[in-house]
């Protein structure tokens, strides 16, 4: 018999995964059995069982005393997956629409209290890296110009991640630029990885090691990627810097690396 708490996961409230479970034991149950059973207060009993049925996880029976059982647990489940996984998206596009609704009216009221010489103004920290993940495919979007990345081992973003954040930006026909260095070279998901790419424009040169991860965005916004110290799985902190002077600066540094690279192809061979 499985843990009632694993139903929890499905939707159910604890009251709910234990009457469900008590009702799968018996062909039928009144509820004060269920109760008893299922350790639910007397009181609350009714109201338990009105919303598994309404989840379609129970059936009531209308005699001379009414009772409940439980509905095919191989149906019934499922349809009970499909409709919160339905229910997940339904509010995780209401979230969307509500966060951008939200910093369209806060975002003036932001700018107002921090004014125009706060430097911390043109800063963004991230951490984790679905944020990281985000900001990057945004970014990406939003560019207009030219993508210079430094792109060096572990990885933050997965392979479709980083497929999505470089084909973007490549199919609006932007001058695109990559610096790998050895380790990803001598990954061959990420050697062909990036080989997938350079027909849609991607220029590639390789180096032997880059400091860090970077990518520089039109020349005006900079997103640098820094691997945590600590030990353990890597973690990563990434900084956005919507600063002219410093993409120049972090320019200048990707193009002495960028002259001394090698062709990637050459390096593959």
């Amino acid at each position: 018999m499985p843990d009632p708490q694993e139903l929890v996961a499905l939707g159910l409230t604890r009251y709910e995964a234990a009457a469900y479970v008590s009702l799968l034991e018996r062909p039928e149950l009144a509820p004060a059995a269920v109760a008893v059973r299922a350790g639910i207060p007397r009181q609350r009993v009714y109201d338990v069982l009105a919303s598994l049925a309404a989840k379609g996880l129970c059936l009531a029976r209308e005699d001379e005393t009414r009772t409940f059982r439980a509905a095919d647990p191989a149906t019934a489940l499922e349809l009970l997956a499909r409709e919160r996984e339905a229910a997940l998206a339904r509010e995780g596009e209401a979230g969307i629409a509500l966060a951008r609704r939200l910093a369209a009216l806060l975002g003036p009221v932001f700018a107002a209290g921090r004014g125009e010489t706060d430097p911390l103004a043109s800063v963004e920290v991230l951490s984790g890296p679905t944020r990281i993940a985000h900001r990057a495919l945004a970014l990406a979007a939003a560019a207009k110009r030219s993508v210079d990345s430094a792109i060096a081992n572990p990885m933050i973003l997965s392979l479709e991640q980083n497929r999505a954040f470089m084909r973007v930006p490549l199919g609006r026909r932007l001058r695109y630029r990559a610096l790998c260095d050895g380790p990803v070279l001598a990954d061959a998901s990420l050697a062909a990885f990036v080989a997938e790419l350079c027909p849609l424009g991607l220029a590639v040169r390789t180096v032997a090691h880059l400091p860090l991860k970077m990518q520089i965005f039109d020349d005006e916004s900079v997103l640098v990627s820094m691997q945590d110290p600590a030990g353990g799985p890597p973690r990563f902190t990434a900084v956005v810097i919507h600063n002219k002077g410093l993409a120049s600066m972090l320019g200048l540094a990707f193009e002495h690396l960028w002259q001394g690279g090698e062709p990637f192809a050459e390096a593959c061979r």
